[in-house]
């Protein structure tokens, strides 16, 4: 049996607080646990301290500080499970071991900042989970072990995240009980690959000329727990949380973003190809809601109407300049 490591949980949210709690359960110790500047809950927090461990919050985390405090407490390896700060050089030099981190995409692909989101945007059948050893790079350490997840057609975000959060724990304990052991390989990455930057405000509108296909894809791609995604109607502002396209139903040309069509299950939305049905939104304030929009509505923006309102604007200018 391969000896216990004194490891160093660099993390945030609920992939790091169940690899917390199965680490603690095997022969690895957690000698720290490291938060985000900015954490997106209390989750793993509330478990290391419930587990009497210490918890650190730097707002920079590559500081002589922090090797410091790794090398005192015998930190052997690192690891990092959706934390949000690159390690320099002097910090990956801090364990004697490296560090590992968890990736939720099948690299060398999916490289970078919400992959999840990215890997569901492109439509893609599966998604990968990579442990990989950090370097200089981002996302371009050896790989160490590396699982695949295949992706339905109505797969949301939160159905896939998770499975990704599932499959973490087990797979870091595999990989800890690797290194602990001295006998593994280390795959070295191509350089040839793909990266995503992270999403930003302004992302998440739809263009209803896209394909229908795309737009199922961005639907589903950032519903809860992300953004949703948003269009107009009228000066009304709409979260769309569920929507649903059939690659069968007919490809016609007609005006993008009118309602074509009403049924029990939601309102039929014309495409830049076919058409896109609407089950499920959200008007700020109110609750999620199926769509009982009238037949002949238009969604998106009215580019008409919005060049008539600078044209007043211009025109109510000039009048006040005179």
């Amino acid at each position: 049996m391969s000896r216990g490591l004194r490891l160093a949980l660099f993390g945030d949210g609920a992939w790091a607080a169940d690899t917390l709690s199965r680490i603690q359960h095997g022969p690895h110790e957690v000698a720290a646990v490291v938060l985000r500047r900015s954490p997106s809950d209390g989750t793993l927090e509330a478990v290391a301290r419930d587990l009497g461990l210490p918890v650190l919050q730097p707002a920079n985390v590559n500081t002589s500080e922090m090797v410091d405090s790794l090398r005192g407490a015998g930190v052997e390896l690192g690891l990092s499970v959706a934390y949000d700060q690159i390690f320099r050089p002097m910090l990956l030099e801090a364990a004697p071991l490296g560090f590992l981190n968890l990736h939720a995409g099948m690299l060398p692909f999916y490289r970078g900042r919400n992959v999840i989101n990215w890997a569901l945007i492109n439509g893609e059948r599966e998604i990968g989970v990579t442990i990989h050893f950090l370097d200089q790079g981002v996302d371009t350490g050896d790989i160490l072990l590396q699982r695949s997840m295949p992706v339905g057609w109505t797969d949301t975000y939160r159905d896939v995240l998770c499975r990704v959060v599932q499959v973490a724990p087990e797979m870091i304990s595999e990989a800890l009980d690797l290194v602990a052991g001295g006998v593994y390989e280390r795959r070295p990455q191509p350089a040839i690959g793909t990266y995503y930057g992270g999403r930003g405000e302004g992302d998440e509108w739809l263009t209803w000329s896209d394909p229908s296909e795309r737009l199922h894809n961005k639907v589903r791609a950032i519903s809860q727990p992300g953004p949703g995604a948003r269009t107009l109607l009228g000066d009304r502002v709409i979260t769309i949380w569920r929507a649903h396209f059939d690659p069968a139903w007919p490809r016609y040309r007609a005006t993008p973003g009118e309602v074509v069509g009403r049924s029990r299950e939601g309102a039929v939305v014309k495409t830049g190809d076919s058409t896109l049905l609407v089950q499920e939104v959200q008007e700020h304030g109110r609750e999620p809601e199926c769509p009982r929009w009238p037949i002949g509505s238009r969604l998106g923006e009215n580019l008409s109407a919005v060049v008539a309102a600078l044209q007043e604007r211009l025109r109510r200018s000039d009048q006040a300049r005179r």
